[in-house]
């Protein structure tokens, strides 16, 4: 027996290298095993090939693995009347500086100052601007001005956009003129309105903490009166990493990575909060960053290993990522709750011939209030990554999106438009040098264009190709931002398949999105409660939805300067409204969709009101073409109220050639062991079938948070 985990590492390497070739099972007893530094697997830990090395929970226990420290030594200070508590830890100066706190497993608030509005001198309909327009800025008001720890400091909010949430360090303030500068970019032009976080004066609430790192002092008002003894920091970036050679080459020849590790039945806590460096490459609008550590656990170069049975939660950033070489790596039967980035995070290289990151499953998990910091993070983010396999997870309860699937879009190739002496067909949305997102990971000295302005140019190097996404329960997203969506595909490569999913509880744009570049995907069987009306699914670019059912909600085409392919497939879906006012008709949005939208069935119940509707939309249609066989009758479901979307044999959507969604389709929906149609009720909340559950807003939120909100609708944290 030994007493450590890195202990049981070492002993299963010196078991490995005596010629051990069978499995090995590292049992972890219950009880709590910190971690003083990352514990890193490399290929000498690999396992012979059919043989697997598991580090897994003992029978009944339920050990956790944390990266924090417990604070101890507590003593009273002066500040707020006594009230407010501090604690040396002289640990955590300079970098070791961290940016969450936990009691137990409730993530404590920052302080905060009052709401600071601030301006950058660039044009204002510009969101992605020179780099000088992302790092300086000026402001209004006193509550910036400089500090003896201003380093300690982060201006938390939204540059120019909603969709996303900085933690921006500050490098120097001038209160004379009102103007400072940022220690990394923005994503975006420094507009709009922010809150400034850590600095002790702010903090003015029970439950506030700030930290003093150039002095190694911890400040914590606590709710209870006095600190409690599971007042815990992170003190680790990343808990686990499992990782390979990775050659970076394009032949990538010399990748070897670990294969045959699995963990099981285990928990994992404590991580930090991301901090952004100068050095990052921002994946999709900075929702999380390239080749990053962070995380509770990380691949990176590995191959043929699982994850199973085990817990991810109250930690700082990722659960689980799967960076660069990743292939065969399964994360199955687990569970993701309040952390602060995302769930699961598959992120390979960027545009380029180096493709590697593929071939692995996320399957059968619950993914729940995680993006607590990062409103923005997925539950499920897939970048760059293919042929993946994304099934019967359950998603809720999200700041912004659910599934994300993206690459890098083409208006970052623009550099490469200059090169070849060709006009640049997005000038609107020129992202120029300093920007982070996307444009460092493309690997240049691969990409030969051809033809720079044909799709089939660009889609050999978009390596979110082949993705298939089905059974997954998505819902309850996009409660705290703007512009989110339950399942989302951008810049993709082809052949990405989302079947059989159910959305619902999404009352603010589309629960299933193809936005920007995103082509060749199949949209297929999806089942999507709506609300209000409100978009179902919106489909950009040449893609195929066909056999949807969309319950009280509507198909969108187009949106933001952007155009559905004449040859795209929108038909054989069902869009049927139970109740409520159908603006602008079943499908809205362009008015020169084809042929290619035809032959669906549109139903609405209140007497009179269908048939009226589709002849609308055959009115407004420019091609004439679009829903010339398509009819405006009951699809007559076999049992609606008990989620039998199958179909009577008098039913006119047969006649059509739509697909049933019949019950043996839609009870395979969500996970294993808690499936969709198990909590399907029938009365009105069909369309949101478990009650609204709010938020968890604790670290997001609070009375500060919510008034300043009403004097900055801006600010969406």
């Amino acid at each position: 027996m030994v007493g450590s985990l890195p202990a049981a590492r070492d002993a299963v390497r010196a078991l490995r290298a005596s010629g051990e070739k069978g499995d090995i099972d590292v049992v972890i007893q219950d009880g709590v095993y910190t971690l003083d530094q990352t514990l890193v697997f490399g290929p000498e830990d690999s396992a012979p090939e059919g043989a697997v090395t598991r580090y897994r929970a003992a029978e009944g226990a339920s050990p956790l693995i944390s990266g924090g420290h417990v604070i101890k030594n507590w003593e009273k200070s002066n500040l707020q009347g006594g009230k407010v508590w501090m604690a040396k830890v002289p640990w955590a100066k300079g970098d070791a500086f961290f940016h969450c706190l936990y009691d137990g497993g409730t993530l404590l608030r920052r302080a905060q100052s009052e709401g600071i509005r601030v301006k950058a001198d660039a044009p204002s309909k510009q969101y992605a601007g020179e780099l000088k327009h992302r790092l300086e800025f000026s402001y209004t008001g006193d509550v910036l001005k400089p500090c003896k720890n201003l380093e300690d400091l982060e201006l938390v909010g939204q540059p120019t956009r909603a969709w996303l949430v900085n933690f921006l360090g500050i490098a120097s303030v001038d209160p004379a003129k009102k103007q400072a500068r940022l220690a990394v970019p923005a994503t975006y032009n420094m507009s709009g309105s922010f809150i400034l976080e850590n600095r002790v004066d702010d903090l003015d609430q029970p439950g506030e903490w700030a930290l003093n790192s150039q002095e190694g002092i911890l400040y914590y008002w606590p709710e209870s009166g006095t600190p409690g003894d599971q007042i815990i920091a992170p003190a680790l970036d990343e808990l686990i990493r499992v990782e390979g050679v990775n050659d970076s080459s394009v032949a990538g020849k010399k990748d070897q990575p670990v294969e045959g590790l699995v963990f099981s039945g285990l928990r994992f806590a404590h991580a930090d909060r991301q901090k952004w460096l100068p050095e990052d490459r921002g994946l999709q609008h900075d929702w999380n960053m390239w080749d990053k550590a962070n995380g509770l656990i990380r691949f990176r170069g590995a191959r043929n290993c699982i994850v199973q049975n085990c817990t991810f939660s109250d930690s700082g950033s990722d659960g689980v990522r799967l960076d660069l070489f990743c292939q065969g790596i399964t994360v199955e039967g687990s569970t993701f709750r309040d952390l602060g980035g995302t769930g699961v995070l598959l992120c390979g290289y960027g545009p380029g011939k180096k493709d590697v990151n593929k071939g692995n499953t996320i399957h059968n998990n619950e993914i729940t209030r995680v993006g607590q910091l990062f409103l923005h993070s997925p539950g499920i983010f897939v970048w760059q990554s293919g042929h993946n396999r994304i099934s019967h997870n359950h998603v809720y309860d999200q700041a912004y999106s659910g599934i994300v699937i993206s690459g890098v879009r083409r208006r970052f190739f623009a550099p490469v438009f200059e090169k070849m002496g060709q006009a640049n067909p997005f000038t609107k949305w020129i992202f120029p040098e300093g920007t982070r997102e996307n444009i460092p990971t493309i690997r240049w000295d691969e990409i030969t264009l051809a033809d720079i302005q044909a799709w089939s140019a660009y889609e050999p190097y978009m390596h979110a190709r082949g993705n298939l996404i089905e059974f997954n329960e998505v819902h309850d997203c996009l409660k705290l931002l703007h512009d989110g969506n339950c399942i989302y595909l951008s810049g993709n490569g082809d052949g990405n398949i989302v079947r059989h999913n159910v959305t619902y509880n999404h009352p603010k744009g589309a629960m299933i999105r193809t936005d920007d570049d995103s082509h060749g995907a199949t949209v297929q069987g999806n089942l999507l409660f709506g609300t209000r009306g409100n978009q179902g699914m919106a489909i950009k670019g040449l893609n195929t939805a066909t056999g949807n059912v969309f319950i009280n909600s509507q198909l969108l085409t187009g949106g933001a300067g952007n155009t559905v392919d004449p040859e795209s497939d929108l038909s054989r879906n069902i869009i049927y409204f139970v109740s409520g006012s159908v603006s602008e008709g079943f499908h809205y949005g362009l008015d020169d969709v084809g042929a290619g939208l035809d032959y669906n069935l549109y139903y609405h119940k209140a007497p009179g009101v269908g048939e009226p509707l589709l002849l609308e939309q055959r009115a407004r249609n420019k091609t004439k073409l679009a829903d010339r066989h398509s009819l405006a009758v009951d699809p007559l479901f076999v049992d609606l109220a008990q989620g039998d979307f199958g179909f009577k044999k008098e039913s006119p959507a047969l006649k059509l050639g739509i697909e049933p969604l019949s019950v043996d389709i839609v009870q395979k929906m969500g996970t294993l062991r808690d499936p969709f149609l198990a909590r399907f009720t029938p009365d009105s909340s069909i369309f949101s079938k478990r009650p609204p559950e709010e938020f968890n807003e604790q670290n997001s939120t609070n009375k500060k948070q919510k008034n300043r909100r009403k004097e900055n609708d801006e600010l969406n944290l």
